[in-house]
């Protein structure tokens, strides 16, 4: 069962948040402090939490600004602060089938939303009458009792009438018959009124558990030996942190305690060598470190005298850079919450049914390189055995190669409360922030990484070049050579300015639109020899007539209509369009008002693309191709 889609309302500061479409590995919600990331993860924990006491309360959890006037108009107890929707795997519509039957499920979505009470509602399509028939079928029933059963669609009303029926001498059935009926109908509710309640019961034992980390309990650098043999859930305790750590090592205490010196030295050895493996194949920050695990023993009176009792167990770290060891809490915070969290979190690989972890904020005691590696284990480690959902403020724990991951949380203030949106790139303000310092971070990255950089205005026009060039190249045609770094400059404005900055050290390719504003100024830098005048394209050179253009003049007029209606849910047909200048302008005059948000056709076409590449006129890949010879062919 994965989760698609969650929707929270009336919680904390959340009045309304929205549907939030969630991806079926990794999600990310970025937004400011006390924008409302942590109140909708905390929403969603209690939707089914690993420790059931953590449950909905009014006094904690509703808005307090609206908490006495609506509780003079409805019951609170009874509001919805949580909804999630399930796509149901082929596993969990083979577990209702083995109960109910084939064609009992109508479909694929499941969705159930939790009250503050901790009564949950629940929406399945199911067939009832499907049911009815399988148990029919199931005991070979006869067409005689079929008849008298008829018309009950409900299988506890079909099991009441079998039961009930008392056939003649001449009848087509047999008592027995109808009492098999009976037997079967009532097995397979198991105390439930109707499939509908059967089915529901099924699958909600099959929700994957909520596990909500926000300050993760570090791992101890001493551990009591006495202590370690306890059972909390995962992620409870340090003391289950340590347990978690024995197993990614793949051993236990036994091993660790063992009285021949060789044998427990040998286990010792194997375990430190294991989890060096492990926590440095993600921890890049200093390769010179080392784990070692030591028992340390005690002595105790006993009727013989004393003996050495090995209690402790020591997790230290080994620095070859400096020749020394130390214990593993004297290491700084972010290597002993980075080292928690990989021991920790190796407890979910296998968890039954599915887990969705939420992370909120999560490695913020680590260096900017750290967290890219802790995004790095997340994506290799977590993400292919769990949903992963965390919160970030930070431009290190957005991955710029996935934008289509983030999540925009604003807080509105009271009326509106905070929402989400996932339209990451028509974003505007504050809350954009991290976005634009993770791309910005890329970007300077790029600065030093190599001389081929492709320079263009925003990042719709690096959604279209990069999504358009991978099309390509699988169709076997001409894309973006890979040296490209593509650099989104925020604007015409801001084009001019770095190519002056970096013109002259840097390789700079220039795609630009046909407007006046940046164009004269671009050609006065070629003219003075800042910028190649091969290097300085203008996207008039491949629209077959459109100029002045911009970047949307590549595509047909059909296929960006069918961006722009997507984005905008409008009907637009090319028929409508007048003229035959800019496609944005033609769009203007047609709705009456005017175009700006550019960004929103290039976020459809990123999260579509499987759908809306394929469907791409030959006229658009056609232009898309003749750019991407012209851009190649300024390579060094």
């Amino acid at each position: 069962m994965q989760l698609t889609s969650v929707h929270a309302r009336l919680f904390r500061n959340i009045v309304d948040s929205g549907a939030v479409a969630i991806e079926p590995d990794v999600t990310c919600f970025v937004g400011k402090n006390e924008s409302g990331k942590t109140a909708l993860l905390s929403a969603l924990y209690r939707f089914n939490p690993v420790y059931p006491e953590d449950t909905f309360e009014v006094g904690k959890h509703y808005p307090r600004w609206r908490l006495v006037r609506d509780r003079k108009v409805t019951d609170l107890d009874t509001v919805r602060p949580i909804s999630c929707v399930f796509e149901l795997s082929d596993g969990d519509l083979k577990a209702v089938e083995e109960v109910l039957g084939a064609g009992v499920l109508t479909g694929r979505t499941f969705q159930m939303s939790v009250n503050y009470e901790g009564r949950s509602s629940v929406t399945l399509d199911i067939d009832e009458a499907a049911a009815c028939r399988n148990v029919l079928d199931d005991e070979g029933a006869p067409q005689a009792l079929r008849d008298e059963v008829a018309g009950l669609m409900d299988l506890d009303d079909m099991a009441d009438k079998a039961a009930s029926l008392q056939p003649e001498d001449d009848a087509q059935f047999t008592v027995e018959q109808a009492q098999a009926v009976a037997a079967t109908a009532r097995a397979r509710l198991a105390g439930k009124g109707n499939a509908w309640g059967r089915a529901v019961q099924i699958l909600t034992d099959r929700l994957p558990k909520f596990f909500y980390f926000g300050d993760y309990q570090t791992l101890p650098g001493r551990i009591n030996l006495q202590e370690l043999g306890g059972g909390d859930q995962p992620g409870a305790t340090g003391l289950q942190t340590a347990r978690a750590l024995l197993r990614l090592a793949d051993t236990h205490q036994g091993a660790l305690t063992e009285e021949d010196f060789e044998e427990r030295k040998a286990e010792l050895e194997a375990v430190s060598n294991q989890l060096t493996e492990e926590v440095f194949e993600y921890w890049t920050q200093n390769p010179d470190l080392s784990v070692e695990i030591d028992i340390d023993k005690t002595t105790q009176n006993t009727h013989n005298g004393q003996t050495a009792v090995a209690r402790y167990l020591d997790v230290r770290v080994k620095d070859r850079r400096h020749g020394f060891t130390n214990n593993f809490g004297q290491r700084s915070s972010g290597f002993q919450w980075f080292f928690s969290f990989l021991a920790a979190f190796s407890e979910f690989e296998d968890y039954p049914h599915g887990v969705v972890v939420l992370l909120d904020e999560p490695a913020l005691t680590l260096h900017g390189k750290a967290q890219a590696d802790f995004l790095r284990f997340i994506e290799e480690r977590l993400a292919p055995h769990a949903q992963v959902i965390y919160t970030t403020h930070s431009p290190f724990m957005v991955d710029v190669a996935h934008l289509d991951r983030v999540r925009i949380v604003e807080d509105r203030g009271p009326t509106e409360g905070a929402v989400v949106t996932d339209e990451a790139l028509a974003v505007t303000g504050d809350s954009l922030f991290p976005l634009e310092a993770a791309l910005g971070y890329d970007i300077a990255q790029s600065l030093f990484v190599g001389p081929d950089n492709l320079l263009v205005e925003g990042t719709s026009d690096f959604t279209y070049l990069t999504l358009l060039s991978e099309h390509l190249k699988e169709l076997g045609r001409t894309h973006l050579d890979t040296r490209w770094r593509i650099l989104p400059a925020g604007g015409a404005t801001n084009i001019p300015a770095f190519v002056a900055l970096v013109g002259r050290a840097l390789q700079v390719t220039v795609l630009i639109d046909g407007s006046p504003a940046g164009v004269t100024k671009l050609k006065n830098l070629a003219d003075r020899g800042v910028l190649s005048k091969k290097r300085l394209l203008l996207t008039d050179m491949f629209t077959d007539g459109i100029a002045p253009s911009d970047i949307e003049d590549l595509f047909s007029p059909g296929d960006y209509l069918k961006l722009y209606n997507a984005a905008f849910g409008t009907h637009l047909k090319v028929a409508e369009l007048n003229g035959a200048d800019r496609i944005i302008s033609r769009i203007t005059r047609a709705t009456g008002q005017q175009f700006t948000d550019h960004g929103r056709p290039a976020e459809i076409l990123l999260r579509q693309r499987t759908t809306l590449l394929a469907g791409l006129s030959e006229t658009t890949l056609s232009r898309f191709e003749r750019l991407f010879e012209a851009i190649n062919a300024t390579l060094s």
